[in-house]
C-alpha cells in the first residue's frame, strides 16, 4: 500500500553537568573557581531522503537515542557536545505524538529536517557563580535531561493535484490522458487500490504531479472500502479536482455522495470551491445531458470543465484550469501561514501547585528546568534553589496549599521532602 505507519521511541541526549573546580597551581594558594560547562545533549532529527518510499526500516528498530553531553572539567574545560541521532525518512512523512496524536510536523522535500527530541542543555560550571561577596562558590548546574517520547510516523502520498470521485468515474483514464502514467483501468470497483501518479505539463518549464486517488464510496469516512486509507491521500494534495461520471445513472447524486464523504472526513476539504470535471463527453447521451449538468454545478459555485479522455475533448482547457487551481491553492496556503496564531502556554514562565495524592507537585517549565539543573546534595546549590522558590512566590503557594514538615514536594523528576527549616 502507498501509505504506511511506524511508532518509534526517541530520546535525546541529556546535557552534561557543569564542574565545581578551583585552580590548583604552584604559588597560587587561593586559586579561584575554574569549573567548566557541560556539553549539550544531542538531538534526534528526522531528515528526508529523496529515494526512500517506505517506513519499513522502523519496523525492525523502534528505539533511538542520541548521545549525552560530556561533563565540564577544571581549567574552564567545556564538556563535549553529544552527537545528534539522524533518522532518514521518505518525503511525505507526517509526525505526531503518541498516544495523544498532537501534530509535530511534516517533511516534504529532499533534506527537510525536523527535530523530534531536543537535547538537554549543559550545566554551567562554578566559574559562572563567583561574585564580589562569594569568591569561592561550589555551586554548579547539572545538565538538563533530553526530551524523550513516543512518536507516530505516517507516510502519505504527495501530489500537487488529487483527482477524487466515485469508483469508475474515469479518474485513471483521465490521468493517463493528461500524463505519461499507465494506470490499470477496468470496469469494476477499486481497480485502483493505491494512488497512481503522473506529471502533467503546463508549458516547457512548469509541470505538476497529478494523483488518481482511489474511488470513494458511501461510508468511506468511517473506513468502509479502505476509506480511511484512501482519504489520507486526499489530505496530502495541494488542490483537489472532483471527477464526475457523466455516464452515471445520476451523476449529481453520485458526486454529492463523494463530496459528503470528504466533508465528513475533514470539512476543510470541501469548504473551498472545487474544480469539477465531467467525463465521457464522447458518449452521445453524456453530450446531451452536459449543458444541464454544467449549469447545475456552476450554480453551486464550482468551475466545471467537460472532457473526453478518449477523443481529447476539453483536455487543453482542463490543463489551463488545473494550472489556475494550483495558483489559487498556493495563495490560500500563504494566507493561512500569515494568519497562523501560535498559542502561548502560561506555564512556560509561570507555575502552579497541584495535589498529587498525599504529595504536592509544582508544575511549570521554568521551575522544573531549574530543579533538574540543581544538585541537591550540594548545600550551596540547595540554598540557591530555596531562594528561587521564595523569589518566584512558590514557597508561599506551597504553604497556601497546605505543605508541612514531611510533605513530599515534586518538581519535574525531582522529589523533595519539605522540612521545618525549608
Amino acid at each position: 500500500m502507498f501509505a504506511d505507519h511506524a511508532r518509534i521511541f526517541v530520546a535525546a541526549g541529556s546535557g552534561g553537568d557543569g564542574a565545581s573546580s578551583f585552580r590548583r597551581e604552584a604559588h597560587v594558594p587561593r586559586g579561584g573557581p575554574d569549573g567548566g560547562d557541560g556539553g549539550s545533549g544531542g538531538d534526534v532529527v528526522l531528515v528526508v531522503e529523496a529515494g526512500m518510499t517506505t517506513l519499513g526500516d522502523f519496523r525492525r528498530a523502534r528505539h533511538f537515542r542520541a548521545t549525552p553531553g560530556g561533563r565540564g572539567a577544571g581549567r574552564k574545560a567545556h564538556g563535549r557536545n553529544g552527537g545528534d541521532r539522524v533518522l532518514r525518512v521518505p518525503p511525505g512523512t507526517v509526525v505526531r505524538t503518541h498516544p495523544d496524536g498532537e501534530w509535530i510536523g511534516e517533511l516534504l522535500e529532499r533534506d527537510d529536517r525536523l527535530v523530534v527530541a531536543r537535547g538537554g542543555r549543559g550545566g554551567r560550571g562554578n566559574v559562572h557563580f563567583a561574585t564580589a561577596t562569594r569568591r569561592a562558590p561550589t555551586h554548579y548546574e547539572k545538565g538538563t535531561p533530553g526530551e524523550e517520547r513516543w512518536i507516530e510516523l505516517e507516510l502519505k502520498s504527495i501530489a500537487d493535484i488529487g483527482l477524487v470521485g466515485a469508483p469508475n468515474a474515469g479518474k485513471s483514464t483521465l490521468l493517463g490522458a493528461l500524463t505519461a502514467a499507465n494506470p490499470e483501468i477496468g470496469a469494476y470497483p477499486f481497480t485502483t487500490i493505491s494512488p497512481n501518479l503522473g506529471v502533467v505539463a503546463f508549458d516547457d518549464e512548469r509541470s505538476a504531479v497529478l494523483a488518481d486517488v482511489p474511488g470513494l464510496i458511501e461510508g468511506a469516512h468511517a473506513g468502509k472500502g479502505l476509506g480511511h486509507h484512501f482519504l489520507r491521500h486526499v489530505e496530502r494534495t495541494r488542490a483537489l479536482v472532483g471527477v464526475v461520471d457523466g455516464a452515471a445513472d445520476d451523476p449529481l447524486a453520485e458526486w454529492d455522495a463523494v463530496a459528503e464523504e470528504l466533508r465528513l472526513h475533514d470539512p476543510s476539504l470541501v469548504e473551498r470551491p472545487l474544480l469539477l470535471v465531467v467525463t465521457k463527453l464522447d458518449l452521445p447521451a453524456v453530450r446531451e445531458r452536459w449543458p444541464a449538468l454544467r449549469d447545475e454545478l456552476r450554480g453551486r459555485g464550482h468551475r466545471v470543465v467537460g472532457i473526453s479522455s478518449h477523443d481529447g475533448t476539453g483536455l487543453d482547457k482542463l490543463r489551463a484550469a488545473l494550472d489556475e487551481a494550483l495558483v489559487a491553492a498556493a495563495a490560500a496556503t500563504l494566507e493561512e501561514e500569515e494568519l497562523r496564531i501560535h498559542r502561548f502556554d502560561p506555564l512556560d514562565e509561570g507555575w502552579r501547585v497541584v495535589a498529587e495524592g498525599d504529595a504536592l507537585r509544582v508544575v511549570g517549565r521554568r521551575i522544573e528546568t531549574l530543579a533538574a539543573r540543581t544538585d541537591f546534595t550540594n548545600d550551596e546549590s540547595r540554598e540557591r534553589f530555596q531562594r528561587v522558590l521564595e523569589r518566584f512566590g512558590i514557597e508561599a503557594g506551597l504553604v497556601e496549599a497546605g505543605v508541612e514538615a514531611g510533605t513530599t514536594v515534586r518538581i519535574g523528576a525531582v522529589e523533595l521532602e519539605w522540612g521545618d527549616d525549608d
